[in-house]
């Protein structure tokens, strides 16, 4: 008996499946007893005792609670089973069913799926950028532990900058510092490579040694560079980059220990770095910090002196890496501290005047931050938040049709109801047909936000870091088809709050109509999308006006018919300012030769593009700045004859000539802004003019004044700027100044590309180992420096323009409804003897009293928000009365039309028609 009876056990079960526990102990309890009393019968009838028949059949049976137990799960199990079953049976058939359902709604079906899958499309793209951009680690080795180390400072006429690191500043804080497990520094630079075959520009990082340990770099094969290649002298390595080592020599690793030729000497090559290493900034670290990543062909020994000299020159960026357990906040707090005794340790480097006067300090905070920056998080977050806003838009819409479809379905319901369908049976058929339409909506979104990227990234700023890693990863997948599910999720229980009543099918037509609580919420889901839209509109407004202002900026030059071209001349052959000089006046002219050329100049920082990436120090001759006065600290472009040409700038006086250059007259050119800062109310032309640049012993004559010049950046103040002429005060003197220039072409017409080719067929042959590079447009540049403006402008606009035609379809959808369900009150007033006029000024007065509302509630919502735009924008308040005023009115506007179609309807009811269907 023991042997077989689990066996048997489980066979019945199969057959006999309880539907509850309660009900499982019930019938294993009656089960129970009926065997063993049965087999007590046999043994009695078979002559023997009860009390000895029950002992018999007790000791034979064995455990009698191990048997329940075991069949007790056995039962389980099997219900379980059958429940999974029942319920999967029932939702392969519900979905069956919705399928058709939705099918033969196409109408419905098709704006339904639309409009959620560009509310789920929209953010899962903004979702994929801001992931990619602010919310994923730097490519670093626990990047989380890696910090910016770079001086603050305020300069006068500029503003605040962020300065790098000065050599001596890097050696004190890497010694002293117990916050930092390692300290690195690198700038940044061009070199023309002339290896296998065509000259080439490769990007050079010039780094510490300790850079690589402080990134926790790895060489893909060979070696880094080591502290023993970093101290001063000769310079024979070099390591190459992944990337640049497979583009230039084909990933041939014969090339370990050959030779690098170079404009700036010949380098042993020791190894190649692992795929992908590259700095966080460009350096010289520019007046903005958020810039995009520094991709690194070569990399470069710095060797710096640790036993000086040391200059107030501050060229390089410094990264730094946190011991374990330690904090950003208390680290900031000891360099506080450390660089408050530059002035002890450097006395001839850092005065206290300086580190008043400029505020000068230190500032570490962490990698990812320094690399943003304040203003993309904070506008991508705010675009991420304007797609949410269009999402929440296309949910309300969809939830006022479904309201309407509910409305419409309250009979089927009822008679679904009344033929014994269960809650989990309602449940289920209004969740799988909010399944099937939010997990197409899914699907199409995706689909939209894989091609929205594409565009995106086709039009966002190259200034936007870490862009080449945005991608559509399954992360973003996810978040779609999260968004979906709990889009299903809401809708699919929508129904359900109101209890399904058999009576409906008693009452007949009249039972069709909404009562005033679902008339309330459909209103309210109409003024959410009117609020909402009209926080998108006044959002897009804004960076449109500040577009505007911005195009309306005169930069105090005409960039139409000029390009620019970058010209490196090696070190190897051009090593005195002498050498390069010849060689940059002989291209000038054999260029303004050239059929079509207007004028054509160089300057080492372009405006718009890099200008004021230094700060130099100017002082006046025979006039002492006083006491009360600051020292101007500006940008010092070095130039060459004709650049005020090329690009039209208006000179008064004049502009220095290549008479200039060669008879080093030491003439100069600066801006009016700088003229009134150090001269005001005086003419500055004739003025002595020095700095801690260029050749800090020698005065300069102001012989031009550049009026309105605005090189930095459109939105900034008029530019302070000295413009000094590539001249040599002191023959053969070696230094690269004026090797590394950008050439400026004005044409008399639209630069072409056969223009930049014989432009470069001369430079070949004057000399074939300097290439002319990165050629573009000064209208691409400047279009360029407005890009980030552009592009939030666009994304908004688009985000506006989405959330208004939904706003306009939900208007018109829930109006159209209204009317049908007021089919027999309308035909009643006209029979009663109401125009037709008046009855359509009913219908389009609701809703307008609705966008109203919207209207008031989408204004304090905008004003409330408008604080966070302010970093944003230019030439405009954040709360600009005109803007909200006109968004309001065009919101009512569209309300209005959208009315006017339910309205025209409403008017041509035949009364006998409307109230016999009632």
């Amino acid at each position: 008996m023991k042997s077989n009876s689990n066996g048997w056990k489980k066979v019945r079960r199969v057959f006999r499946l309880p539907a509850s526990r309660q009900q499982i102990d019930r019938e294993l309890r009656d089960e129970f007893r009926f065997h063993i009393e049965g087999r007590i019968e046999g043994l009695m009838e078979a002559g023997m005792s009860r009390t000895n028949a029950e002992r018999e059949v007790h000791e034979k049976f064995g455990n009698y609670n191990t048997y329940w137990q075991s069949t007790r799960e056995i039962d389980e199990d099997i219900m379980r089973q059958n429940r999974r079953f029942e319920m999967a049976s029932m939702l392969w058939n519900e979905l069956q069913h919705s399928a058709r359902v939705l099918l033969r709604t196409p109408a419905f079906s098709l704006i339904a799926l639309i409009t959620l899958a560009l509310g789920i499309g929209a953010t899962t793209a903004i979702y994929t950028v801001l992931d990619a951009v602010v919310l994923r680690p730097l490519p670093y080795r626990n990047s989380e532990q890696l910090v910016s180390v770079l001086h603050p400072a305020t300069v006068p006429g500029s503003g605040e900058r962020k300065w790098g690191m000065s050599a001596g500043g890097y050696f004190y804080l890497k010694d002293h510092n117990k916050t930092l497990s390692d300290l690195g520094l690198y700038t940044t630079a061009d070199f023309t490579v002339t290896n296998g075959g065509k000259a080439d520009v490769a990007r050079v990082g010039r780094v510490t040694a300790s850079i690589f340990t402080t990134l926790e770099a790895r060489p893909e094969f060979g070696r880094l560079i080591l502290p023993s290649d970093d101290k001063p002298g000769p310079s024979p390595v070099v390591v190459l980059s992944h990337e640049f080592f497979q583009r230039r020599f084909g990933g041939d690793t014969t090339i370990l220990h050959r030779n690098l030729e170079t404009s700036g000497g010949s380098f042993e090559i020791v190894g190649v770095a692992e795929p992908g290493l590259t700095l966080p900034m460009p350096g010289p670290f520019a007046s903005q910090s958020n810039l995009a990543g520094f991709g690194v062909d070569v990399w470069m020994p710095m060797q710096l002196n640790p036993a000086g000299p040391f200059y107030n020159n501050h060229p390089n960026v410094g990264i730094g890496r946190l011991r374990n357990g330690v904090r950003v906040d208390s680290a900031q707090k000891e360099f506080t501290k450390l660089s408050a005794n530059f002035t002890d340790v450097m006395p001839s480097v850092y005065n206290r005047g300086f580190i008043t006067q400029y505020n000068f300090r230190t500032e570490v905070s962490g990698l990812r931050n320094a690399v943003l920056g304040p203003t993309i998080p904070r506008a991508l977050w705010m675009v991420l938040a304007s797609v949410v806003l269009v999402l929440l838009i296309a949910v309300a819409n969809v939830a006022n049709l479904f309201i309407v479809r509910m409305e419409a379905r309250r009979r089927e319901s009822a008679i679904r109801a009344a033929l014994g369908a269960s809650s989990g049976h309602m449940t289920a058929h209004y969740l799988s047909e909010s399944l099937l339409l939010c997990g197409a909506a899914a699907v199409l979104g995706t689909g939209l936000a894989y091609a929205g990227l594409k565009g995106l990234l086709s039009i966002a700023p190259a200034s936007i870091p870490r862009l080449a890693s945005v991608t559509l990863s399954v992360s973003s997948i996810a978040v779609a088809f999260a968004i979906a599910s709990l889009l299903a999720l809401l809708l699919g229980l929508m129904p359900l709050v109101r209890k399904i009543d058999i009576n409906t099918l008693r009452e007949g037509g009249r039972g069709l109509s909404s009562s005033p609580r679902q008339r309330a919420v459909r209103s309210g889901l109409v003024i959410s999308q009117i609020a909402l839209a009209l926080v998108l509109l006044a959002s897009a407004s804004l960076m449109t006006r500040s577009f505007m202002h911005l195009r309306d900026v005169k930069p105090g030059f005409e960039p139409g018919n000029v390009f620019a071209f970058d010209l490196s001349l090696p070190f190897t052959e051009f090593d005195t300012r002498e050498k390069a000089l010849i060689f940059h006046e002989e291209l000038q002219r054999k260029i303004s030769e050239i059929p079509g050329v207007a004028a054509v100049g160089s300057i080492d920082e372009l405006p718009l593009e890099g200008f004021g990436t230094g700060c130099t120090v100017v002082f006046r001759e025979q006039e002492p700045y006083g006491a009360d006065e600051k020292t101007p600290c500006v940008s010092a472009p070095t130039t060459a004859p004709g650049f005020f040409e090329a690009l039209k700038i208006p000179v008064r006086g004049r502009a220095p000539s290549w008479n200039d250059v060669n008879t080093r007259s030491q003439a100069v050119v600066i801006t009016k802004a700088l003229a009134d800062r150090i001269w005001p109310g005086k003419d500055p032309i004739g003025k002595g003019i020095g700095s801690n640049g260029q050749d800090s012993q020698a005065w300069y004559r102001v012989v031009g004044v550049v009026d309105n010049f605005r090189a930095e950046a459109l939105e900034s103040a008029p530019t302070e700027a000295v413009f000094y002429a590539a001249t040599s005060l002191r023959p053969n003197r070696r230094d690269g100044s004026v090797n590394d220039l950008i050439y400026l072409v004005r044409s008399n017409s639209t630069a072409s590309p056969s223009l930049m080719k014989q432009i470069n067929e001369i430079v070949v042959r004057m000399n074939p180992r300097i290439p002319g590079v990165n050629a573009r447009t000064m209208n691409q540049v400047v279009e360029r420096s407005m890009s980030r403006t552009t592009f939030i402008m666009t994304l908004l606009a688009v985000a506006a323009i989405v959330a208004l035609a939904l706003s306009a379809v939900g208007m018109y959808g829930v109006i159209s409804y209204v009317v049908a369900q007021r089919r027999s009150e309308i035909g009643i007033r006209i029979a009663l003897g109401a125009g037709l006029t008046g009855v359509a000024r009913l219908i389009v007065l609701q809703s307008v009293r609705l966008a109203a509302i919207g209207v008031a509630v989408g204004v304090a919502i905008a004003y409330g928000l408008g604080k966070t735009m302010t970093s944003l924008l230019f030439g405009v308040s954040a709360n600009d009365p005109g803007i909200l005023i006109g968004a309001s009115l065009l919101l009512v506007l569209i309300a209005t039309m959208a009315s006017l179609v339910p309205a025209r309807r409403a008017a041509r009811i035949d009364p006998l028609e409307a109230m016999r269907s009632d």
